[in-house]
Protein backbone atom coordinates (compact mmCIF):
# COMPACT_ATOMS: atom_id res chain seq x y z
CA UNK A 1 0.00 0.00 0.00
CA UNK A 2 2.78 2.43 0.92
CA UNK A 3 4.62 1.61 -2.28
CA UNK A 4 1.54 2.35 -4.37
CA UNK A 5 0.98 5.67 -2.57
CA UNK A 6 4.62 6.62 -3.05
CA UNK A 7 4.39 5.80 -6.76
CA UNK A 8 1.21 7.89 -7.02
CA UNK A 9 2.83 10.89 -5.33
CA UNK A 10 5.98 10.61 -7.44
CA UNK A 11 3.90 10.19 -10.56
CA UNK A 12 1.87 13.31 -9.77
CA UNK A 13 5.04 15.30 -9.11
CA UNK A 14 6.60 14.08 -12.35
CA UNK A 15 3.43 14.97 -14.24
CA UNK A 16 3.49 18.52 -12.88
CA UNK A 17 7.19 18.84 -13.65
CA UNK A 18 6.83 17.60 -17.23
CA UNK A 19 3.78 19.79 -17.81
CA UNK A 20 5.65 22.79 -16.40
CA UNK A 21 8.08 22.49 -19.32
CA UNK A 22 5.26 23.32 -21.72
CA UNK A 23 3.01 25.52 -19.53
CA UNK A 24 3.64 28.48 -17.19
CA UNK A 25 4.25 27.54 -13.58
CA UNK A 26 3.53 29.95 -10.73
CA UNK A 27 3.57 29.63 -7.01
CA UNK A 28 5.01 30.78 -3.72
CA UNK A 29 7.33 29.65 -0.97
CA UNK A 30 7.37 30.83 2.60
CA UNK A 31 9.33 29.87 5.68
CA UNK A 32 8.64 30.55 9.33
CA UNK A 33 11.00 30.34 12.29
CA UNK A 34 9.37 30.31 15.72
CA UNK A 35 11.08 30.66 19.05
CA UNK A 36 8.59 29.31 21.61
CA UNK A 37 9.30 29.99 25.26
CA UNK A 38 5.93 28.97 26.67
CA UNK A 39 5.10 25.33 27.35
CA UNK A 40 6.60 22.05 26.12
CA UNK A 41 8.28 21.95 22.72
CA UNK A 42 6.68 19.30 20.47
CA UNK A 43 9.24 19.23 17.66
CA UNK A 44 12.64 20.19 19.04
CA UNK A 45 13.03 20.19 22.80
CA UNK A 46 16.38 21.99 22.99
CA UNK A 47 16.68 24.65 21.70
CA UNK A 48 12.97 25.59 21.57
CA UNK A 49 12.82 26.39 17.83
CA UNK A 50 10.21 25.44 15.24
CA UNK A 51 11.12 25.71 11.56
CA UNK A 52 8.42 25.19 8.96
CA UNK A 53 7.75 26.12 5.34
CA UNK A 54 5.06 25.93 2.66
CA UNK A 55 5.65 25.43 -1.06
CA UNK A 56 2.72 26.26 -3.35
CA UNK A 57 2.85 25.36 -7.07
CA UNK A 58 0.14 26.24 -9.59
CA UNK A 59 -0.15 25.02 -13.16
CA UNK A 60 -2.80 25.81 -15.79
CA UNK A 61 -2.85 23.29 -18.59
CA UNK A 62 -5.53 23.68 -21.30
CA UNK A 63 -8.29 24.49 -18.82
CA UNK A 64 -7.07 22.04 -16.18
CA UNK A 65 -5.78 23.73 -13.03
CA UNK A 66 -3.31 21.69 -10.99
CA UNK A 67 -1.91 22.87 -7.68
CA UNK A 68 0.40 21.35 -5.13
CA UNK A 69 0.91 22.40 -1.51
CA UNK A 70 3.76 20.93 0.53
CA UNK A 71 4.17 21.57 4.27
CA UNK A 72 7.65 20.93 5.67
CA UNK A 73 9.06 21.24 9.17
CA UNK A 74 11.74 19.79 11.38
CA UNK A 75 9.88 16.45 11.38
CA UNK A 76 10.10 16.31 7.57
CA UNK A 77 7.05 16.43 5.31
CA UNK A 78 4.00 17.18 7.46
CA UNK A 79 1.40 17.27 4.69
CA UNK A 80 1.09 17.18 0.92
CA UNK A 81 -2.02 18.35 -0.93
CA UNK A 82 -2.81 17.98 -4.64
CA UNK A 83 -5.77 19.80 -6.17
CA UNK A 84 -7.12 19.33 -9.69
CA UNK A 85 -10.01 21.40 -11.01
CA UNK A 86 -11.63 21.88 -14.39
CA UNK A 87 -14.74 23.44 -15.91
CA UNK A 88 -16.68 22.04 -18.86
CA UNK A 89 -19.60 24.24 -19.77
CA UNK A 90 -22.01 24.34 -16.83
CA UNK A 91 -20.15 21.55 -15.01
CA UNK A 92 -17.16 22.22 -12.76
CA UNK A 93 -15.23 19.54 -10.87
CA UNK A 94 -12.54 19.58 -8.18
CA UNK A 95 -10.51 16.68 -6.82
CA UNK A 96 -8.29 17.06 -3.74
CA UNK A 97 -5.83 14.49 -2.37
CA UNK A 98 -4.44 15.02 1.14
CA UNK A 99 -1.39 13.11 2.30
CA UNK A 100 -0.44 13.73 5.92
CA UNK A 101 0.89 12.32 9.16
CA UNK A 102 -2.40 13.09 10.91
CA UNK A 103 -6.01 14.14 10.42
CA UNK A 104 -8.07 16.47 12.63
CA UNK A 105 -11.87 16.90 12.66
CA UNK A 106 -13.23 20.24 13.94
CA UNK A 107 -16.81 21.35 14.59
CA UNK A 108 -18.01 24.56 12.92
CA UNK A 109 -19.29 26.74 15.76
CA UNK A 110 -16.45 27.04 18.27
CA UNK A 111 -13.66 25.29 16.31
CA UNK A 112 -13.51 22.52 18.91
CA UNK A 113 -11.59 19.38 17.96
CA UNK A 114 -13.91 16.36 17.86
CA UNK A 115 -11.44 13.76 16.56
CA UNK A 116 -7.72 13.40 15.88
CA UNK A 117 -5.62 10.52 14.57
CA UNK A 118 -3.13 9.63 15.84
CA UNK A 119 -4.37 10.66 19.28
CA UNK A 120 -1.63 11.30 21.87
CA UNK A 121 -4.26 12.22 24.45
CA UNK A 122 -5.47 15.62 25.58
CA UNK A 123 -6.11 16.97 22.07
CA UNK A 124 -9.80 16.14 21.56
CA UNK A 125 -11.90 18.85 23.19
CA UNK A 126 -9.29 21.56 22.62
CA UNK A 127 -9.92 24.49 20.31
CA UNK A 128 -8.25 25.57 17.07
CA UNK A 129 -7.12 29.20 17.55
CA UNK A 130 -8.50 31.82 15.19
CA UNK A 131 -6.03 33.98 13.29
CA UNK A 132 -7.56 37.36 14.15
CA UNK A 133 -5.69 40.43 15.39
CA UNK A 134 -2.88 38.32 16.86
CA UNK A 135 -1.07 36.64 13.95
CA UNK A 136 1.91 35.38 15.98
CA UNK A 137 0.89 33.30 18.99
CA UNK A 138 -1.68 31.07 17.14
CA UNK A 139 1.19 29.44 15.22
CA UNK A 140 2.91 28.62 18.51
CA UNK A 141 -0.35 27.32 20.00
CA UNK A 142 -0.90 24.99 17.04
CA UNK A 143 2.71 23.74 17.19
CA UNK A 144 2.32 22.88 20.88
CA UNK A 145 -1.14 21.35 20.46
CA UNK A 146 -0.72 19.27 17.28
CA UNK A 147 3.03 18.69 17.17
CA UNK A 148 2.64 15.48 19.23
CA UNK A 149 0.29 14.07 16.54
CA UNK A 150 2.96 14.23 13.80
CA UNK A 151 4.47 10.87 14.66
CA UNK A 152 3.23 8.54 11.91
CA UNK A 153 4.46 8.31 8.34
CA UNK A 154 2.82 10.36 5.60
CA UNK A 155 -0.14 8.52 4.05
CA UNK A 156 -3.31 9.26 2.13
CA UNK A 157 -5.59 10.77 4.76
CA UNK A 158 -8.33 12.48 2.78
CA UNK A 159 -9.88 12.69 -0.66
CA UNK A 160 -12.40 15.40 -1.49
CA UNK A 161 -14.44 15.30 -4.70
CA UNK A 162 -16.64 18.24 -5.68
CA UNK A 163 -18.99 18.45 -8.67
CA UNK A 164 -21.15 21.48 -9.40
CA UNK A 165 -23.73 21.90 -12.14
CA UNK A 166 -25.52 25.17 -12.94
CA UNK A 167 -28.76 24.88 -14.91
CA UNK A 168 -31.18 27.73 -15.44
CA UNK A 169 -30.23 29.61 -12.27
CA UNK A 170 -30.30 26.47 -10.12
CA UNK A 171 -27.03 25.15 -8.73
CA UNK A 172 -26.61 21.50 -7.79
CA UNK A 173 -23.46 20.64 -5.89
CA UNK A 174 -22.20 17.31 -4.58
CA UNK A 175 -19.24 16.88 -2.22
CA UNK A 176 -17.80 13.46 -1.51
CA UNK A 177 -15.56 13.11 1.53
CA UNK A 178 -13.30 10.09 2.00
CA UNK A 179 -11.31 10.17 5.24
CA UNK A 180 -8.81 7.70 6.68
CA UNK A 181 -9.41 7.94 10.43
CA UNK A 182 -7.14 5.00 11.23
CA UNK A 183 -3.39 4.52 11.12
CA UNK A 184 -0.78 3.33 8.66
CA UNK A 185 -0.99 -0.18 10.16
CA UNK A 186 -4.79 -0.25 10.36
CA UNK A 187 -6.50 2.15 7.89
CA UNK A 188 -10.11 3.05 8.67
CA UNK A 189 -11.88 4.73 5.79
CA UNK A 190 -15.12 6.61 6.36
CA UNK A 191 -17.28 8.18 3.65
CA UNK A 192 -19.39 11.31 3.80
CA UNK A 193 -21.66 12.96 1.25
CA UNK A 194 -23.00 16.51 1.13
CA UNK A 195 -25.76 17.42 -1.36
CA UNK A 196 -26.53 21.09 -1.95
CA UNK A 197 -29.34 22.62 -3.98
CA UNK A 198 -29.52 26.40 -4.32
CA UNK A 199 -31.17 28.98 -6.51
CA UNK A 200 -32.40 32.54 -6.71
CA UNK A 201 -35.88 33.82 -7.49
CA UNK A 202 -36.63 36.68 -9.86
CA UNK A 203 -37.01 39.01 -6.86
CA UNK A 204 -33.51 38.13 -5.64
CA UNK A 205 -34.44 35.75 -2.80
CA UNK A 206 -31.83 33.00 -2.39
CA UNK A 207 -32.80 29.52 -1.17
CA UNK A 208 -30.21 26.92 -0.20
CA UNK A 209 -30.78 23.36 1.02
CA UNK A 210 -27.93 21.20 2.36
CA UNK A 211 -28.18 17.48 3.14
CA UNK A 212 -25.41 15.69 5.05
CA UNK A 213 -24.93 11.92 4.93
CA UNK A 214 -22.06 10.56 7.00
CA UNK A 215 -20.84 14.12 7.41
CA UNK A 216 -21.57 17.26 9.40
CA UNK A 217 -20.80 20.95 9.32
CA UNK A 218 -17.24 21.81 10.28
CA UNK A 219 -13.86 21.32 8.68
CA UNK A 220 -10.98 18.90 8.50
CA UNK A 221 -7.33 19.85 8.62
CA UNK A 222 -3.96 18.15 8.46
CA UNK A 223 -0.48 18.87 9.75
CA UNK A 224 -0.62 21.69 12.26
CA UNK A 225 -3.97 22.96 10.95
CA UNK A 226 -2.64 26.31 9.79
CA UNK A 227 -5.16 28.18 7.59
CA UNK A 228 -3.66 26.86 4.35
CA UNK A 229 -4.27 23.28 5.54
CA UNK A 230 -7.88 23.74 6.64
CA UNK A 231 -10.59 22.35 4.33
CA UNK A 232 -14.11 23.59 5.04
CA UNK A 233 -16.16 21.23 2.87
CA UNK A 234 -17.30 19.39 6.03
CA UNK A 235 -16.19 16.75 8.53
CA UNK A 236 -16.75 13.00 8.31
CA UNK A 237 -18.50 10.97 11.01
CA UNK A 238 -18.60 7.15 11.12
CA UNK A 239 -21.47 5.54 9.22
CA UNK A 240 -23.04 6.76 5.98
CA UNK A 241 -26.32 7.79 7.64
CA UNK A 242 -28.51 10.87 7.43
CA UNK A 243 -26.85 13.30 9.82
CA UNK A 244 -27.94 16.83 9.19
CA UNK A 245 -30.21 19.03 7.11
CA UNK A 246 -29.86 22.79 6.76
CA UNK A 247 -32.13 25.31 5.06
CA UNK A 248 -31.27 28.98 4.51
CA UNK A 249 -33.45 31.65 2.91
CA UNK A 250 -31.72 34.99 2.44
CA UNK A 251 -32.26 38.41 0.93
CA UNK A 252 -35.95 38.68 1.73
CA UNK A 253 -36.88 42.35 1.32
CA UNK A 254 -39.64 44.00 3.32
CA UNK A 255 -40.03 47.76 3.77
CA UNK A 256 -36.31 48.38 3.38
CA UNK A 257 -35.37 45.56 5.77
CA UNK A 258 -33.37 42.54 4.59
CA UNK A 259 -34.37 39.29 6.31
CA UNK A 260 -32.55 35.95 6.37
CA UNK A 261 -33.74 32.66 7.86
CA UNK A 262 -31.39 29.86 8.84
CA UNK A 263 -32.56 26.57 10.33
CA UNK A 264 -31.12 23.08 10.75
CA UNK A 265 -32.34 19.58 11.64
CA UNK A 266 -30.22 17.02 13.48
CA UNK A 267 -30.71 13.29 12.92
CA UNK A 268 -27.80 12.01 15.05
CA UNK A 269 -28.65 11.92 18.76
CA UNK A 270 -24.99 11.47 19.70
CA UNK A 271 -24.33 14.98 18.31
CA UNK A 272 -27.26 16.61 20.12
CA UNK A 273 -31.04 16.47 20.51
CA UNK A 274 -32.83 15.09 17.48
CA UNK A 275 -35.18 17.21 15.41
CA UNK A 276 -34.87 20.95 14.94
CA UNK A 277 -31.45 22.09 16.12
CA UNK A 278 -31.99 25.84 15.88
CA UNK A 279 -33.83 28.59 14.05
CA UNK A 280 -32.14 31.92 13.45
CA UNK A 281 -33.85 34.97 11.98
CA UNK A 282 -31.61 37.88 11.02
CA UNK A 283 -32.98 41.29 10.04
CA UNK A 284 -30.81 44.17 8.88
CA UNK A 285 -31.42 47.70 7.68
CA UNK A 286 -29.93 51.15 7.47
CA UNK A 287 -31.15 54.50 8.77
CA UNK A 288 -29.68 56.58 6.00
CA UNK A 289 -29.85 60.11 7.45
CA UNK A 290 -27.85 58.92 10.48
CA UNK A 291 -25.54 56.50 8.56
CA UNK A 292 -26.61 53.93 11.17
CA UNK A 293 -26.72 50.20 10.36
CA UNK A 294 -28.86 47.87 12.48
CA UNK A 295 -28.79 44.07 12.61
CA UNK A 296 -31.23 42.13 14.77
CA UNK A 297 -30.64 38.40 15.40
CA UNK A 298 -33.26 36.13 16.98
CA UNK A 299 -31.99 32.68 17.95
CA UNK A 300 -34.43 29.90 18.85
CA UNK A 301 -33.20 26.64 20.42
CA UNK A 302 -34.26 23.06 19.69
CA UNK A 303 -37.54 23.65 21.56
CA UNK A 304 -38.19 26.72 19.36
CA UNK A 305 -37.94 28.87 22.46
CA UNK A 306 -36.22 32.22 22.01
CA UNK A 307 -32.88 31.64 23.77
CA UNK A 308 -30.96 34.77 22.76
CA UNK A 309 -31.59 38.11 21.16
CA UNK A 310 -28.73 40.15 19.71
CA UNK A 311 -28.75 43.69 18.34
CA UNK A 312 -25.74 45.02 16.42
CA UNK A 313 -25.51 48.75 15.80
CA UNK A 314 -22.75 50.28 13.70
CA UNK A 315 -22.06 53.83 12.60
CA UNK A 316 -19.40 55.15 10.28
CA UNK A 317 -18.51 58.52 8.90
CA UNK A 318 -15.32 59.22 7.02
CA UNK A 319 -12.48 57.34 8.72
CA UNK A 320 -14.36 56.84 12.00
CA UNK A 321 -16.25 53.66 12.86
CA UNK A 322 -18.23 52.66 15.96
CA UNK A 323 -19.94 49.32 16.59
CA UNK A 324 -21.89 48.08 19.60
CA UNK A 325 -23.22 44.55 20.12
CA UNK A 326 -26.11 44.22 22.57
CA UNK A 327 -27.54 40.94 23.76
CA UNK A 328 -30.29 39.52 25.91
CA UNK A 329 -29.38 35.94 26.80
CA UNK A 330 -32.88 35.34 28.16
CA UNK A 331 -34.41 36.01 24.76
CA UNK A 332 -36.18 39.24 25.61
CA UNK A 333 -35.57 42.90 24.81
CA UNK A 334 -33.66 43.86 27.96
CA UNK A 335 -30.34 44.32 26.21
CA UNK A 336 -26.93 44.46 27.85
CA UNK A 337 -23.81 45.68 26.10
CA UNK A 338 -21.54 42.79 25.09
CA UNK A 339 -18.93 44.37 22.83
CA UNK A 340 -18.04 47.95 21.95
CA UNK A 341 -15.61 48.76 19.12
CA UNK A 342 -14.29 52.13 18.02
CA UNK A 343 -11.84 52.75 15.19
CA UNK A 344 -10.22 55.85 13.71
CA UNK A 345 -7.84 56.14 10.75
CA UNK A 346 -5.65 59.16 10.07
CA UNK A 347 -2.93 59.38 7.40
CA UNK A 348 -2.09 55.68 7.29
CA UNK A 349 -2.43 55.15 11.05
CA UNK A 350 -5.46 53.33 12.44
CA UNK A 351 -6.33 53.03 16.12
CA UNK A 352 -8.90 50.47 17.26
CA UNK A 353 -10.33 49.87 20.72
CA UNK A 354 -12.38 46.71 21.30
CA UNK A 355 -14.10 46.31 24.68
CA UNK A 356 -15.61 42.97 25.72
CA UNK A 357 -18.31 43.31 28.36
CA UNK A 358 -19.82 40.65 30.59
CA UNK A 359 -23.49 40.84 29.64
CA UNK A 360 -26.10 40.36 32.33
CA UNK A 361 -27.39 36.79 32.84
CA UNK A 362 -24.65 35.34 30.60
CA UNK A 363 -22.88 33.29 33.28
CA UNK A 364 -19.64 35.27 33.54
CA UNK A 365 -18.80 33.64 36.90
CA UNK A 366 -17.47 36.67 38.73
CA UNK A 367 -15.61 38.35 35.86
CA UNK A 368 -15.32 42.13 35.88
CA UNK A 369 -17.94 43.96 33.78
CA UNK A 370 -15.18 44.70 31.25
CA UNK A 371 -13.22 41.46 31.09
CA UNK A 372 -11.05 42.19 28.05
CA UNK A 373 -9.83 45.26 26.20
CA UNK A 374 -7.93 45.00 22.91
CA UNK A 375 -6.08 48.08 21.72
CA UNK A 376 -4.57 47.90 18.24
CA UNK A 377 -2.47 50.52 16.48
CA UNK A 378 -1.55 49.86 12.85
CA UNK A 379 0.67 51.90 10.55
CA UNK A 380 0.86 51.31 6.81
CA UNK A 381 3.11 53.08 4.35
CA UNK A 382 3.82 50.78 1.40
CA UNK A 383 5.85 48.61 1.44
CA UNK A 384 6.12 48.89 5.26
CA UNK A 385 3.49 47.82 7.79
CA UNK A 386 3.74 47.97 11.57
CA UNK A 387 1.19 46.68 14.07
CA UNK A 388 0.92 46.89 17.86
CA UNK A 389 -1.67 44.84 19.77
CA UNK A 390 -2.11 45.29 23.52
CA UNK A 391 -4.56 43.01 25.35
CA UNK A 392 -5.80 43.86 28.85
CA UNK A 393 -7.89 41.52 31.04
CA UNK A 394 -9.92 44.52 32.15
CA UNK A 395 -10.26 48.13 31.05
CA UNK A 396 -6.56 49.06 31.39
CA UNK A 397 -5.23 46.29 33.64
CA UNK A 398 -4.06 43.66 34.23
CA UNK A 399 -1.92 43.33 31.12
CA UNK A 400 -2.31 40.00 29.30
CA UNK A 401 0.04 40.32 26.32
CA UNK A 402 1.68 42.65 23.83
CA UNK A 403 2.17 41.59 20.21
CA UNK A 404 4.34 43.66 17.86
CA UNK A 405 4.79 42.90 14.14
CA UNK A 406 6.82 44.65 11.47
CA UNK A 407 6.58 43.63 7.83
CA UNK A 408 7.96 44.61 4.43
CA UNK A 409 6.13 43.46 1.30
CA UNK A 410 7.09 43.74 -2.35
CA UNK A 411 5.33 42.10 -5.31
CA UNK A 412 7.72 39.15 -5.45
CA UNK A 413 8.91 38.85 -1.87
CA UNK A 414 8.39 40.00 1.69
CA UNK A 415 9.29 39.40 5.30
CA UNK A 416 7.74 39.81 8.73
CA UNK A 417 9.03 39.81 12.29
CA UNK A 418 6.63 39.30 15.20
CA UNK A 419 7.10 39.34 18.96
CA UNK A 420 4.61 38.26 21.64
CA UNK A 421 5.36 39.33 25.21
CA UNK A 422 3.52 38.66 28.46
CA UNK A 423 4.25 40.13 31.91
CA UNK A 424 6.35 37.03 32.70
CA UNK A 425 8.59 37.71 29.68
CA UNK A 426 9.05 36.84 26.01
CA UNK A 427 6.68 34.09 24.84
CA UNK A 428 6.99 33.83 21.06
CA UNK A 429 9.35 35.30 18.50
CA UNK A 430 8.55 34.84 14.81
CA UNK A 431 10.58 35.43 11.65
CA UNK A 432 8.76 34.95 8.35
CA UNK A 433 9.96 35.10 4.73
CA UNK A 434 7.85 34.73 1.57
CA UNK A 435 8.70 34.53 -2.13
CA UNK A 436 6.31 34.66 -5.09
CA UNK A 437 7.13 33.45 -8.58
Amino acid sequence: MRARLAIAVIGMACLMWSCALAAPLSGSWNARLLLILDGPQPKIVTPPFVVESLLQLNLNLSGLQISSLTALSTVGVEAQAFKLSATLGALSMTDIFLFSRNIVEVEHQYYQITFVSPDPGGVVGQYIPVFYKDLVTPYAQLARLLGPTLVESVMLRKKIVEAQLVLGGVTVKTIGLFANLGSAAAPQWEVGLILTLSGQTVSGVTVRLETYLGARRGFECVGECIPELQFFQGRVVPGLDFEYERLTVSNLQFAGVTISIDTAFNFNSSEGPGGIEYLQITSSGRIEPLSLDLTDILYFNSDLALSSHTLITSWSIGDAFVMAIWTDTLGGITFSLREFTTSLSIDGVSITSDLFVCAANSGCFGLDPIYQHDVQIAFKNEPWTADLLVVFLGLIKPLDKVVVTLSYTEKSWGWRAGTAIQPSGLKVQEFYLSLNF
